[in-house]
């Protein structure tokens, strides 16, 4: 059923404690619009953004907050430059000759710090992957990459992944969902999976995604090859500050609280008390394989391919 959704998607479709610096440019910025699901994987565009180290590489960065199925649409139309998503919609694009291309890293998988989890109601007396047969399961998007580590551990754990119901959710409001009972389990993601949990509101019954691999890349910036072929020097340049805003961030994300409570509206003291997601600073086809070798022994597509296919430049 959720291949439904994701057709659609794609038919619509170190610096210890200083900054990062960069060589100032004179000549004129070149703006790149950006567009990205509210979660903390953002922080290193938003740092980077607000500290002026896009602008010291000739860059004028904008960022929109959207969900998946409108940005890679707005990609695709020129709406939008670069956009934010799943590391699963790009591999279903290709997969079906879409020509969305990953340009830099988002969220790394770290099962040291899992940004996700499966969680049940505080009260629920599911605890099992057998428990969840003709139940419901709540996830971010049909077809993303927890919807897809769900299968997966399923699969692992003698289910058939067809026996159970997923629940397309808004990201931020997924505890709710859980809370009122509209679903009987859902994955929850930082910065969102926190408070329901520390407040017993809900348990944790599984890590899904240690069902992929134990390191993997989540979420990555991507853009049609064409853009990032024609826009070269902007890609590259927009590469290497996110890779430096990256390894800062994830080493001081005190310096990004404010950032991660606006874009994601939680209070400044939730945002505070938020383990925050790791970010990465390349696109290494070793953190992308086990993904895509997953789907084909799931079944989700009907053939694998080389992860460095969907690598730019």
């Amino acid at each position: 059923m959720f291949r439904l959704g994701i057709l659609a998607l794609c038919a619509a479709l170190l610096l210890g404690w200083q900054s990062p610096t960069f060589a100032q440019t004179s000549a004129p910025l070149t703006t790149l619009r950006l567009g990205g699901v509210p979660v903390d994987d953002v922080m290193p565009v938003l740092y980077a953004q607000r500290e002026g180290l896009f602008a010291k590489v000739g860059l004028n960065v904008t960022m929109q907050p959207m969900t998946g199925g409108a940005i890679a649409a707005a990609v695709l139309s020129g709406n939008l430059d670069l956009g934010k998503s799943s590391i699963i919609a790009i591999i279903q694009a290709h997969a079906h000759g879409v020509p969305l291309t990953l340009v830099a890293p988002s969220a790394v998988y770290d099962p040291k710090n899992p940004d996700a989890v499966l969680a049940v109601n505080g009260d629920s007396t599911i605890a099992s992957a057998k428990d969840l047969i003709g139940k419901s399961v709540g996830i971010g998007s049909l077809g993303d990459v927890s919807n897809v580590a769900v299968e997966a551990w399923l699969a692992k754990n003698g289910v058939d992944w067809h026996s159970v119901q997923y629940v397309e959710t808004v990201i931020p409001q997924t505890p709710q969902l859980l809370e009122q009972r509209r679903v009987d389990a859902a994955v929850l993601i930082k910065p969102f999976a926190t408070e329901p949990v520390s407040s017993g509101k809900a348990k944790i019954i599984a890590l899904p995604y240690d069902a992929i691999a134990p390191r993997f890349l989540e979420s990555v910036w991507y853009s049609t090859r064409s853009y990032l072929d024609q826009h070269r020097s902007a890609m590259l340049a927009f590469q290497r500050v996110v890779a430096q805003a990256s390894v800062y961030t994830n080493a001081h994300p005190d310096q990004t609280v404010d950032l991660l409570a606006s874009f994601t509206r939680i209070t400044p003291e939730q945002a505070a008390r938020v383990p925050r997601i790791v970010t990465g600073t390349t696109l290494n086809p070793r953190e992308i394989q086990p993904i895509i070798d997953v789907m084909v022994r799931n079944h989700i597509l009907e053939k694998g391919f080389d992860a460095r296919e969907i690598i730019w430049p």
